[in-house]
C-alpha cells in the first residue's frame, strides 16, 4: 500500500517521503483567495538560527529553503565567478547565507521579532529569501502578493476574549509596521551576472506560535483534518538555533500554553567556538559549523567531527536536562523537533533519557525525523494559511 492510499495519512507522513500534499479528496492549493483576491501562500519561520520558508508549486508540492541568517555587504568580484547578490528598495548589495559565511559575514540579531524585525538588514533578508524560494518553487520574476504564516516566538502568542490566539502588543507593533502592508523591490543578480527583478506585496499577515506548525503537520491530513491516534494532550519540545520552547497543546477542547526551557544550539555552538578562540567565530558560523562538522582555517577546511561531539556531550546535557521534566511526565504524548534534532549526538542523549525515564518511542514520544524537522514549523505556518482561506479553522 502506497502512502496516497492510505486515507489518514498525515502531512508530515507525506512530507517526509517528500510526496506531493495531496491526496485522493484534496489536494493543497499554491494559490488561495481571501476577499475574491488572490494571494501565494507561504509559511515563514523567521528562526534564530536559520530562516525557513515553504510554499507550494503548480503541483502541489512543498517546497522549502532554510538560510542561515547571516549578513554581508557585498564586494567587488573582480575575476571569476560572482556570487549571488541581492538590492532591496533600491538599498545596498549584499550576500546572505552560506555566501555571506563564506566571507565572514555577520549573523543577525538573536531575540524577538520587535528586535529583528526593526533591523533593516533583517527585512532585506527576509526578501532575499522569499525570492531564492520562488526560484526553487519555479516561479518566475514578477510581482507577487503575499499571505503569510509568520511563526514567531511562542511567548509572544496571547489569547484574546474570543478564545482566538493574538500576539503580544509589542509584537503586533513590529508586524505592523515592518511587514503588513510592505512592498519589497528585490533586484537580484546571479552568479553569471544575470539580473532578475522581483515585487513582494506581504498584503495578508497570519501570526502562528512557532512550534504549532510541528504539531498542524504531524496531526492534520491534507484536507485539514484531525488524526492524532486519539492522542488529547501533547507536549511539543522544540530546540531551536537560539531557544528551547516548550508547548502545552490540549486538542479537544484546544488550550495551548508556551514556556522557554532555556538556550537552543548556540549554547552547543558558543562552546564549539570556545574550543577554536582562535578564529573568532560569530555566532552563525559556529552554528554553521556545528552542523557542517567543518570549519576553514587560512584557506584550507578540516573536519572537526571529535569538537562537535564533545561541545554536544558538554553543553547538550545542560540543554537535555531541561527537557526531563517534559520527558518524565505521564500524562501528555512528547513531540520532539527542531533543527536541534539534527544533531545525531544530541538525538542519543534526548533518546538515553526517555529511555530512562521509562519511555519508548513510539508509543510515548517521537522525536520528529531529522530530515525535515527544521522546516516542518514552515509547513505548518503554511498550512494555517491555507485552512484558513478555505475555512477549515485551527
Amino acid at each position: 500500500m502506497t502512502l496516497l492510499e492510505r486515507k489518514r495519512a498525515t502531512v508530515y507522513d507525506h512530507v517526509r517521503v517528500n510526496q506531493p500534499l495531496r491526496d485522493l479528496h484534496y489536494q493543497l492549493p499554491a494559490w488561495i483567495t481571501i476577499a475574491d483576491q488572490p494571494y501565494l501562500a507561504v509559511g515563514d519561520d523567521n528562526g534564530n538560527g536559520a530562516k525557513k520558508i515553504a510554499v507550494l508549486d503548480a503541483k502541489s508540492r512543498l517546497i522549502t529553503t532554510r538560510t542561515p541568517t547571516a549578513y554581508k555587504l557585498a564586494k567587488a568580484i573582480r575575476a571569476g565567478q560572482g556570487v549571488i547578490t541581492y538590492r532591496v528598495n533600491g538599498g545596498d548589495s549584499f550576500w546572505i547565507g552560506d555566501d555571506a559565511l563564506r566571507f565572514d559575514g555577520d549573523a543577525l540579531p538573536i531575540g524577538g521579532t520587535s528586535q529583528r524585525l526593526s533591523d533593516t538588514r533583517q527585512r532585506s533578508f527576509n526578501a532575499a529569501c522569499m525570492v531564492e524560494t520562488l526560484i526553487k518553487a519555479r516561479y518566475k520574476p514578477g510581482v507577487y502578493p503575499l499571505a503569510v504564516g509568520f511563526a514567531i516566538p511562542n511567548e509572544e502568542i496571547e489569547s484574546r476574549d474570543n478564545d482566538k490566539m493574538g500576539v503580544n502588543p509589542e509584537t503586533r507593533t513590529a508586524l505592523k509596521t515592518h511587514l503588513n502592508g510592505q512592498t519589497f523591490v528585490v533586484e537580484r543578480t546571479d552568479a553569471l551576472g544575470v539580473v532578475t527583478n522581483w515585487t513582494l506585496r506581504y498584503e495578508k499577515i497570519i501570526p502562528q506560535a512557532q512550534s504549532i506548525g510541528t504539531l498542524y503537520a504531524w496531526s492534520r491530513t491534507v484536507d485539514g483534518s484531525l488524526e492524532a491516534d486519539g492522542i488529547r494532550r501533547v507536549s511539543i519540545v522544540d530546540i531551536g538555533g537560539g531557544d528551547t520552547q516548550l508547548t502545552e497543546v490540549e486538542l479537544n477542547p484546544y488550550r495551548m500554553s508556551a514556556e522557554r526551557l532555556g538556550a537552543g544550539t548556540i549554547s552547543i555552538a558558543r562552546e564549539l567556538a570556545a574550543k577554536f578562540h582562535r578564529l573568532r567565530l560569530s555566532d552563525a558560523q559556529a552554528q554553521y559549523a556545528l552542523e557542517t562538522q567543518l570549519l576553514e582555517e587560512s584557506g584550507r577546511e578540516f573536519p572537526i567531527e571529535s569538537e562537535v561531539n564533545a561541545a554536544i556531550q558538554s553543553a547538550g546535557q545542560d540543554l537535555v536536562g531541561r527537557m526531563l521534566k517534559v520527558l518524565q511526565q505521564p500524562s501528555a504524548y512528547v513531540i520532539i523537533t527542531g533543527g536541534g534534532v539534527k544533531l545525531q549526538g544530541l538525538r542519543r542523549l534526548i533518546e538515553e533519557r526517555a529511555e530512562a525515564s521509562g519511555k519508548t518511542a513510539p508509543r510515548n514520544y517521537t522525536i520528529i525525523d531529522p530530515s525535515v524537522a527544521d522546516i516542518l514549523n514552515a509547513t505548518g505556518a503554511l498550512l494555517a494559511v491555507v485552512y484558513a482561506a478555505a475555512g477549515k479553522g485551527a
